[in-house]
């Protein structure tokens, strides 16, 4: 979800592939928010990063300072960033990659609608139903990450990210936050809906908030 108050971008660099170099820390100013992605601008380039929903939550306003932690993916044909607001998030979110069948997409959508302590738990305690609720984890994946982490995930729950207030918008970005997850349009619109229906969210947190509930309940 895009924030309103800021114009187009400015007339600089975004990078987005083959910026040199490895990167693993950014800061900066945060030009533009949206629900899985940011611009953060640094030395005259706005780098455009993925981010989880629970680092989406811990952003300031726009305009103001900003630092991530980041992973840097590199591929033949591309470059993509992936930001964190803790080392914690970051450090999870690549041993969720080292399992087979886990890309950064998946890894994603596994920290998105949880902190990363609740998802080092569910992992230890071989909760399978938890992670075949994301996309792209079907049983045998679940069994896997299980497998390859379990014993080795610090779950603390004083190190969770904090949902601090952040931007307004509802129905259509919620389901773009799905859809770009993995999710069905035809699925992530019922959720999506069936929230609305029961539940009057005061801005996008909330909302997404509900939506991940409801997903989890399903």
């Amino acid at each position: 979800m895009s924030d309103s108050r800021q114009g187009e971008y400015p007339k600089r660099e975004i990078c987005r592939v083959g910026c040199g170099g490895v990167i693993g820390f950014l800061e900066g100013k945060l030009f533009r928010k949206e629900a899985d992605r940011i611009i953060l601008m640094a030395g005259g380039v706005g780098y455009q990063v993925a981010i989880s929903f629970q680092t989406f939550c811990s952003l300031p306003q726009t305009g103001e300072p900003v630092s991530l932690e980041i992973y840097h993916h590199v591929k033949e044909d591309r470059s993509e960033l992936y930001g964190f607001a803790s080392l914690r998030e970051k450090e999870l979110f690549e041993k969720l990659i080292s399992v087979s069948g886990i890309g950064p997409k998946t890894g994603l959508g596994v920290l998105s609608p949880h902190p990363a302590g609740e998802v080092a738990a569910a992992i230890d305690s071989e909760d399978i139903s938890f992670l075949t609720r994301i996309p792209g984890i079907g049983k045998k994946t679940a069994q896997r990450v299980i497998l390859e982490l379990k014993g080795k995930l610090a779950h603390d729950e004083s190190e969770m990210t904090e949902l601090s207030p952040g931007a307004s918008g509802f129905r259509d970005d919620a389901l773009n936050v799905l859809v770009n997850l993995g999710y069905k349009k035809s699925q992530a619109e019922k959720v999506v809906d069936a929230v609305l229906v029961d539940s009057d969210p005061e801005d996008f947190e909330e909302m997404m908030k509900k939506v991940f509930d409801q997903i989890g309940g399903v």
